[in-house]
């Protein structure tokens, strides 16, 4: 059965280590584009990064963003599909965070909300082109759901840790993963990269197994197996390459451009 569709993760995927789009990816997928293939971002970013992407790649069709909490048309920049995390469990996972010490990022109507800056915030505005609020109390301010949460720590062993607890502790009220390695992602029940990408193949009668996919984290392991088509990078989470049997060679390589050239004939 012949691809339609292909769904690509930005972070480790698409870009470079430092973040960029390499012109080779942008004039492979454009030439997909002009061949009549469907193609999309699904990315755990806030839909106001990925957007500068979006537009460089030429996107015109629905996005997924938070790891598939929110999905957005990119030419009218409205919202489709948007499901947060419930208000009661948001406020448990700041309460947690705050008695722990952990350093905690809330997102909320495609805005970042921090309860004051750190090291982390600094590196993660530069990666994501975006300046995170300052809001003093995160519970106080808090007052309907947020689309994602996110814990940032640094330390393997503790990073760990934390994904394990919050994974049973609220197995029946959250999605946790994680995509960069100091990551936990937080987005609310059931939704994921694939879920999202269901609703819009779904949308545009595509079916399941003429879907491709591409991604390098725990965050798109659902997403690879779900599709007809899953590619996880040279460069990715070693569960995800036990699990997927397609591999592109790494980010820094232009993998995802190689292996699209030599699938397609380009």
């Amino acid at each position: 059965m012949s691809i339609k569709l292909i769904a690509f993760d930005l972070d480790g995927t698409l870009l470079n280590n430092e973040h960029q789009l390499e012109m080779e990816t942008v004039e492979t997928i454009k030439k997909l584009q002009s061949k009549g293939i469907t193609t999309l971002t699904a990315t755990g970013r806030m839909f106001c990064s990925a957007l500068p992407y979006i537009k460089q790649l030429n996107i015109k069709e629905a996005v997924i963003n938070y790891n598939g909490a929110l999905v957005v048309d990119p030419v009218k920049e409205e919202v489709i599909f948007h499901d947060p995390i419930p208000l009661k469990t948001a406020r448990e996972i700041i309460e947690f965070a705050a008695n722990e010490g952990y350093y905690l990022q809330v997102y909320l109507d495609d805005r970042l909300f921090i309860e004051k800056k750190q090291e982390e915030t600094s590196i993660y505005e530069k990666t994501a082109g975006i300046k995170a609020e300052e809001v003093g109390s995160l519970n106080e301010f808090i007052k309907k759901p947020p689309t994602k949460l996110v814990i940032i720590e640094n330390d393997s062993k503790l990073h760990k840790e934390i994904y394990n607890k919050l994974s049973e502790k609220f197995a029946d009220r959250l999605e946790v993963t994680t995509s960069i390695n100091n990551f936990v992602e937080m987005t609310a029940r059931d939704i994921s990269k694939a879920s999202a990408l269901k609703k819009i193949a779904d949308k545009l009668s595509v079916n399941r197994e003429e879907i491709m996919a591409f991604g390098d984290g725990l965050n798109d392991l659902k997403m690879l197996q779900w599709v007809g088509h899953g590619v996880a990078m040279e460069n990715g989470h070693p569960e995800l390459k036990e699990n997927i049997k397609n591999i592109a060679p790494r980010n820094i390589e232009l993998g995802a451009a190689k292996y699209l050239k030599a699938y397609f004939n380009l």
